[in-house]
């Protein structure tokens, strides 16, 4: 049987309630620092900035990373032979690593030297030499480390020796001074090769695109991935580890180190867009002691490899990542940069050439933390806990700029807090995608079913109203407007006025681009075999689905957006959302149907776009950038003339037959062209806005002390609700403290009643 006890209070419990309650009421109304604040107080003073990112960057190996969530790491630790100057617009090359830009010689199939200006269809090769800066030292890191005798410490250690090992920094002499070398040529020989192994854990996105330029590149692979295969059939198949495969030893024509500090790199043909791939991380030296350190067995149940722990000679290091924190900190052997002294009027005007000539990276160590959603993110934007939100995008403060423009929402606190918010015209895309190899959306298996799924994406662009899109979800008063084609605003080849509208979605009236009305889609959608929506066939509902990488509550309005536009067509779209690392894998193995991604510049030229829609560039058959899988031999011979010319009529005639053919083809729905928006603290300087210069950190500058202070005065702890608080809690426990005053009262009258009569029981006795 169960017995309920009598409640009962005795004061040293409700003493100890009492204080416990009271107690940490008392320390906040005591003055002590931000309850909620999640840096130190160290790190809020110091040259130390704040930011936050949504997805884990998959990728750091410069083998293999391409996107841009991986971005503010990649261009923080490696650095490529050649960059753009940080202030100057149109967007300047200069070198990095390289001296300077190097001015190709070309030659005939006969080796004789040709003039600058020989036509592109007399040159068989185009040759680069490159001269290295002096002095260049990799960061700390154990692949490098060697003992007094000048042997490498790391590398040939057993597994159990990896026990406990899960960074870098877990390596008793990872920083030590030994732990480094000086970059020589070979380093960017190493790694051009490494873009054709197969022995790379993660196969590089822009090899089926490099190989075709880069002299004796695709003949390597080759070569590799028949030995790999070799090596596969011979092993165990439960042992994940090959032999580790020294690159030193095999020889590529189209890259060679003429000494220590020149190389030289082999094109086939003439490609002018080469310069500005020797601006991104693929063009970054490796050590081999790297390669055959993360070769190891063991290495990869660690974590440990150079996606996850990078090893490069940029002005910071990787020293502390998890699931919700990455840190990076000053690389102890950076050479010698200073900031530039060369900028425009406005430049100066605004700040940006105040610390010129002063020794880079200002700051000394960088604090990304994760936020899975925008709105707890803006509100600690807000609280002065990120200086920049998000460095990897420039569009993420549109809703800033809407409410100041509106003075709506937070505009007025947006105003006091000193918020910097810089509208500025990137070359950015953002589009909805058919997946080419989809037996309902894509490309069709004969011309009958091409031209009827041609109709079927024709119908849904029609319909998926951008305008309206812009006008809910963007900055209607900023840079952002609907894209009728693949080339956005700022590169040669982009078309405006009647001359660039999208002769399949929109018609030129009074001066202006207007939609074709929704019947014109349902005409398409009955012609494509779908009348109202359903299958003339079997009379189903037409279901299609629809891929994308947003969470969160605001990214759900935008899928509900997108969803009430097929309804306008009769169809039903499902929504399979899913973090971006998901996301890209079901790119790449080709199961989405429908899908929406977008696009930053790599570099300012058509090139860099037009690119994304060209068949050797096939996400699923050549893990390439063509993410729909769209292949027309028409529009790749196009692209194979345009690439090469410089940027004239010829070239601006060329992309316009380009731009229609996509447009009628529809592997796109166009979406937006959203430019771009820096958004920045008041105590942020140098900063500037920029969607390709992406080693922009190294320039930029904080207050801390500033910063700390406006934490401070902006968070003040609210003290008449702990005050309310406490008086609640007495009001609770008076009516306690009542009834345990009547009991002690109650117990000692008893008390006394019960030594009355023992001591009148004694007397009788």
């Amino acid at each position: 049987m169960l017995v309920l006890q009598p409640y009962s209070l005795s004061l040293r419990a409700l003493r100890r309630s009492l204080l416990l309650a009271v107690t940490p009421a008392l320390l906040l109304l005591g003055g002590c620092e931000v309850a909620n604040q999640p840096h130190s107080q160290a790190d809020l003073t110091g040259d130390v900035m704040f930011s936050s990112f949504q997805e884990r960057p998959k990728f750091l190996d410069p083998v293999s990373s391409y996107n841009l969530n991986e971005t503010p790491w990649t261009y923080q630790t490696y650095e490529p032979l050649l960059h753009y100057h940080y202030l100057k617009r149109p967007y300047t090359l200069e070198g990095l690593t390289a001296t300077e830009v190097p001015v190709p010689r070309y030659y005939d199939k006969a080796g004789n030297s040709l003039p600058d200006d020989a036509p592109s269809e007399q040159i068989a090769t185009s040759i680069y030499t490159i001269k290295l800066q002096p002095g260049i030292r990799y960061q700390p890191h154990p692949a490098l480390a060697r003992d007094a005798a000048g042997q490498l410490l790391y590398h040939d250690l057993k597994p159990a020796q990896l026990a406990g090992k899960y960074s870098i920094w877990d390596f008793p002499l990872a920083q030590a001074a030994s732990s480094s070398r000086e970059v020589t040529a070979e380093d960017y020989v190493y790694q051009i090769k490494r873009l054709a192994s197969p022995y790379v854990p993660t196969p590089s996105p822009i090899y089926n695109l490099l190989n075709q330029y880069i002299v004796g590149l695709q003949d390597l692979g080759e070569q590799l991935k028949a030995e790999r295969n070799a090596q596969l059939q011979q092993r165990d198949p439960r042992d994940r580890y090959l032999p580790w495969r020294d690159l030193r030893e095999v020889k590529l024509e189209g890259a060679r180190a003429l000494d220590a500090r020149t190389l030289e790199i082999r094109i086939a043909g003439k490609y002018p867009q080469f310069k500005y791939w020797m601006a991104m991380t693929f063009f970054v030296p490796i050590p081999w002691e790297a390669d055959r350190f993360y070769a190891q067995r063991g290495m990869a149940e660690h974590s440990l490899s150079l996606n996850t722990w990078p090893v490069g000679t940029g002005p910071f290091m990787l020293t502390e990542q998890s699931a919700s924190r990455y840190v990076m900190v000053r690389n102890p052997n950076y050479r010698d940069m200073r900031y530039p002294s060369e900028g425009s009027a406005e430049d100066k005007a605004q700040g940006l050439l105040a610390d010129a000539g002063k020794r880079l990276p200002f700051l000394d160590k960088l604090v990304f933390l994760q936020e899975k959603e925008s709105e707890p993110e803006q509100a600690k934007f807000m609280q002065g806990y990120y200086d920049v939100p998000d460095l990897s995008r420039i569009d993420v403060g549109f809703v800033f700029l809407k409410e100041a423009m509106d003075q709506t929402g937070r505009w007025q606190v947006l105003r006091e807090h000193g918020v910097k918010l810089e509208p500025t015209i990137e070359p950015t895309s953002w589009y909805m995608g058919f997946n080419w190899l989809d037996p309902v959306v894509g490309g069709g298996k004969n011309p009958e079913e091409a031209e009827r799924h041609r109709k079927l994406r024709q119908a849904i662009a029609i319909a998926t109203d951008w305008e309206e899109h812009n006008a809910i979800f963007f900055d209607t008063y900023g840079p952002s407007v609907p894209a009728m084609g693949p080339i956005p605003p700022g590169l040669f080849g982009y078309r405006t006025g009647e001359a660039g509208i999208n002769p399949v979605t929109h018609v030129w009236r009074d001066g202006q681009a207007v939609r074709r009305p929704l019947a014109d889609a349902k005409r398409l959608l009955a012609e494509a075999g779908y009348p109202d929506g359903r299958d003339a066939k079997s009379g189903k509902p037409l279901l299609l689905f629809y891929d994308s990488n947003g969470v969160g509550p605001a990214y759900q309005a935008r899928l509900d957006w997108q969803v009430k536009q097929m309804q306008k067509l009769g169809i039903q779209l499902e929504i399979r959302a899913s973090d971006y690392n998901r996301f890209q894998d079901r790119m790449r193995k080709g199961n989405a149907q429908l899908y929406f991604w977008g696009w930053f510049s790599d570099y300012p030229d058509p090139e860099n776009y037009l690119f994304l829609l060209n068949s050797t560039q096939s996400k699923v058959k050549f893990e390439g950038e063509n993410a729909s899988n769209y292949a027309n031999p028409e529009y790749d011979k196009l692209y194979t003339r345009m690439r090469d010319l410089p940027d004239n009529a010829e070239r601006q005639q060329v992309i316009d037959q380009m731009v229609a053919m996509v447009q009628r083809d529809a592997p796109w729905s166009w979406g937006l062209f959203p430019g771009s928006l820096g958004v920045y603290q008041q105590w942020v300087h140098n900063a500037k806005p920029t969607s390709i210069a992406n080693d922009k950190v190294k320039y930029m500058r904080v207050d801390g002390a500033l910063r700390a202070s406006k934490v401070a005065q902006w968070n003040q702890p609210r003290v008449w609700p702990l005050g309310v608080g406490v008086l609640a809690l007495g009001l609770l426990l008076w009516p306690a403290w009542r009834i345990y005053r009547r009991r002690e009262r109650a117990t000692a009258r008893t008390l006394r009643i019960n030594s009355g009569r023992r001591a009148s029981k004694g007397a009788q006795a």
